[in-house]
């Protein structure tokens, strides 16, 4: 712990800034008009994200810059211009998702400092190499990981190491997560989320098409995560930083939090911890859980995965605190009747929980006790709470949404007026006879000297003392500034009007204020390189003509007695790596190959645990038997799987997130050789991208897409009941179960049985055969179909008719009338092909 170690803080908007600084923060991350994840939230323009860096800087604070989500080709310029002036400007860090961004800030400005962002999902030690040989500093790791394999990652990574400490966790992993993209055109990958998690489901058998037991509710919404009590094992980790959750809330939040974790990190590292009393403790939670919270706290997965008990079926919003039940509710009167389980004040809100989709709620305005009409109604009273309106039966669970006292007292560190964060300071004032009075400052950085323009007088009656002059020179009143040291060198007999020593010590402030805000910034604009157009002007570019297409077909789940015989037509199959551990297989897997099929093993974009040993210990013997032609990656740290392997080849998935061409250059410099690219893309965007020559490029034309990856399994959880420390009892190779909204979509969940994780797919298919013929003209090489639940015809057909749109157009011949008819009636859609982004 004598590693000092960062308490970053969120910052949507100006004063979510002042709360993550006034209340302690080490850092604070925040996000400018464009290119950030949180594009919702307030935000900071250029001149106000220099007046936050001059104020962080004043009081030693880092600032980060978040332009964390992917960048179109056209975009790409403004992206290096929103980078370059934050840098010029002094911000310390950018923090990136994506890689081909994250090739041109390298190489235009050298110098600065990148962070991977957790929308890069890099969750194992081989990710974090792959990040630093790109020339990131940090890493920000994916939430889904224990403690134990963030602190062997830390204490192994030649990187920094930054995790999440509180705040809303993601049941996806992040960057994973199309579902709000694909169902609203509002990609999470793009700062937009609609946050679809947070919708009710009900959870529903294919085998009796009935939902099951407890099945209904809000199945993907997770609890916030507080690690609060897992905090000295944290600091003892390795990670250089812990990041809060929170640019979409409100500043009280971020006063609160940021100041009990700061409260906490300093005590476990000066061993006071040992004497924070008990109530003190509870009476922090309490806070954590006033400002915001869904059904309580979890720890993530910190200790492992806790199944059904880090999610919050019943409600997606913050619940606040529980004060008690209903006795009694009086509809004329708009006022229930309870029995106090906390205190409860005018100017308070409160909900009631009543079980229906809307929850009475108000701000309390009326309390009365047995003692009259009061302010406020204290824990064990019985008293009548108005004004209230809605069903609110007798026994509904009434909670604390939120509490005026704790937003007053938080408000007070954001509003302007108040300087909590002072920066320590030495001080030598010298007052000698017949010389200048000086004042000499510094910070241990900053030295500044001024000198009066008048001399010390003789004292006529009662000199000056040093009492006196320190008490003046103490008063540092609204600047952030506080003496640590002063001395005060006074010659005898002497005296200095007050007014005198007030201005030294106002002008040495301003002048040492001045001298940090300005920062050792000035030569950074000689550190960026040009920012003329032609970024996109790589070696190979240009567009070659296609006399042929290959088809590829990626198989969620493979059976070599269903699909082999449709496969012939096939250029390439991508078949689950777990199929070829099987030796049962290789004979159809020789088959295949023989009737001139490449043959790929298809990682998924998660790789954690068994996943992992697994393929480190079985590839070398893959490679041996001859079936395997190549790999398809699911995630940038598996290129450590496959480094110095030279008779393979290699191609990415749609989890790379590929949307422009530097990142397609990038992976190219990386040894790829084809890429499948992000199905988030409209036609134009895949022409643009298309041009990009040096690599294959694939495009998803048909079948139904990942929407989410999660730690979190649904069917164990709502199924199997699985809790922490239990195994999952879904059963989910004897079953198949969906997820259906609202509206009646239905999302089809697999089951990964090897590291119990998850896949949720599309509820329709994809299927636009009317742009594969425009794609191929524009120098796409390769056509995917993902295949779920098809039959081995339908299979057959789709390959085929896939290969004759790509040379002939779609003209909707007749052979595949029936075809399309039954694709369309279990229903499709066309992706963002004519949406976009």
């Amino acid at each position: 712990m004598n590693k000092k170690i960062e308490l970053l803080a969120p910052a949507g908007n100006w004063e979510s800034f002042l709360a993550a600084v006034e209340n302690g923060a080490d850092a604070v991350y925040l996000g400018s008009k464009y290119f950030n994840a949180r594009q919702n939230a307030g935000n900071f323009d250029k001149e106000l994200l220099m007046e936050a860096l001059k104020y962080a800087r004043v009081r030693n604070i880092k600032v980060y810059l978040a332009l964390n989500t992917l960048v179109l080709d056209n975009e790409m310029e403004e992206a290096l211009e929103v980078a370059a002036d934050a840098y010029t400007m002094g911000i310390d860090g950018i923090i990136v998702q994506d890689i081909g961004l994250a090739r041109i800030l390298r190489e235009r400005i050298p110098s600065v400092e990148l962070h991977g962002s957790t929308q890069m999902t890099v969750y194992n030690i081989e990710g974090v190499k792959v990040l630093g040989e790109l020339g990131f500093k940090r890493v920000v790791l994916a939430r889904e990981l224990s403690l134990e394999e963030i602190s062997h990652i830390s204490k192994s990574s030649s990187i920094e190491t930054e995790i999440f400490v509180h705040g809303a966790l993601c049941v996806s992993y992040s960057g994973q997560c199309l579902m709000s993209s694909l169902i609203g055109s509002r990609s999470g990958n793009r700062g937009k989320c609609a946050q679809p998690c947070r919708l009710p489901y009900e959870m529903i058998s294919t085998n009796s098409g009935n939902m099951v037991k407890g099945g209904k509710g809000f199945l993907l919404s997770p609890k916030d995560l507080c690690s609060l009590p897992m905090l000295g094992q944290i600091l003892k980790s390795g990670v250089a930083s812990l990041k809060i959750e929170g640019r979409m809330k409100q500043p009280e939040y971020v006063a609160t939090v940021v100041r009990i974790y700061r409260k906490y990190i300093d005590a476990y590292s000066d061993g006071t911890i040992l004497r924070l009393d008990p109530a003190e403790k509870e009476s922090d939670m309490k806070e954590l859980m006033q400002v915001f919270n869904r059904g309580g706290f979890s720890k993530g997965y910190l200790e492992g995965k806790t199944g059904r008990d880090m999610m919050c079926y019943e409600k997606p919003k913050n619940w606040g605190i529980y004060i008690g039940n209903v006795i009694s509710f009086n509809k004329g009167t708009s006022s229930l009747k309870m029995k106090m389980e906390e205190d409860l004040s005018i100017g308070d809100g409160i909900e009631v929980l009543n079980g229906e989709d809307i929850n009475p709620g108000t701000v309390v305005t009326y309390i009365r006790t047995e003692n009259g009409k009061k302010n406020f109604a204290q824990k064990g009273d019985i008293a009548y709470i108005g004004d209230i309106k809605g069903n609110i039966p007798k026994g509904c669970k009434i909670y604390r949404t939120s509490s005026k006292a704790l937003n007053m007292s938080a408000g007070e560190t954001f509003d302007g007026k108040t300087f909590i964060r002072k920066v320590q300071i030495d001080g030598i004032l010298s007052i000698r006879q017949n010389s200048p009075i000086t004042l000499s400052i510094t910070d241990g950085e900053n030295n500044v000297e001024v000198t009066s323009e008048r001399l010390p007088e003789i004292a006529v009656n009662k000199p000056i003392t040093k009492e006196r002059i320190e008490e003046q020179l103490y008063k540092t009143g609204s600047t952030p500034f506080a003496f640590k040291k002063l001395d005060v060198k006074l010659d005898k007999n002497l005296t200095v009007p007050i007014s005198e020593i007030n201005n030294l010590r106002r002008k040495a402030l301003d002048e040492l204020y001045n001298k940090k805000a300005a920062g050792n910034i000035e030569k950074r604009s000689e550190l960026v390189g040009e920012r003329e157009k032609g970024l996109l002007n790589f070696p190979g570019n240009g567009r070659k003509e296609k006399n042929d297409v290959k088809i590829s077909v990626y198989f969620y789940e493979w059976s070599k007695n269903c699909h082999n015989d449709a496969l012939y037509g096939a250029d390439i199959v991508y078949i689950p790596f777990k199929e070829f551990l099987n030796p049962d297989n290789f004979d159809a897997l020789q088959a295949l190959k023989k009737e001139g099929c490449s043959i790929y093993a298809s990682l998924p974009s998660i790789t954690r645990g068994n996943y992992d040993r697994i393929i480190k210990s079985k590839l070398p013997e893959m490679l041996e038997n001859g079936n395997l032609e190549g790999l398809l990656l699911g995630n940038i740290g598996q290129l450590e799987y496959v480094k110095g392997i030279s008779n393979i080849k290699i191609r990415c998935d749609y989890s790379f997130n590929i949307l422009n061409s530097v990142s397609l250059q990038q992976l190219n410099s990386l040894g790829i050789r084809g890429a499948t690219i992000s199905p988030e893309l409209n036609l134009e965007q895949f022409k643009n991208i298309l041009k990009y020559g040096s690599i294959d490029k694939e495009v998803i034309v048909y079948g139904r897409l990942p929407v989410m990856v999660s730690e979190y399994c649904p069917t164990g959880c709502v199924v199997g009941k699985k809790e922490s420390g239990k195994t999952c009892g879904c059963s989910p190779c004897k079953d198949r179960y969906i997820l259906k909204d609202r509206i009646g979509a239905k999302f089809p969940v697999i089951c990964d049985n090897i590291d119990c994780r998850s896949m949720i797919l599309s509820s329709n298919r994809l299927f636009a055969p009317e742009v594969i013929k425009d794609l191929r003209n524009h120098g796409c090489e390769t056509l995917r179909l993902n295949i779920w639940d098809e039959t081995s015809e339908q299979l057959e057909r789709l390959i085929a008719m896939a290969k004759d749109v790509s040379l002939s157009g779609y003209g909707k011949p007749d052979k595949y009338k029936d075809l399309e008819e039954m694709i369309r009636q279990e229903g499709v859609f066309k992706g963002h092909f004519y949406k976009g982004l």
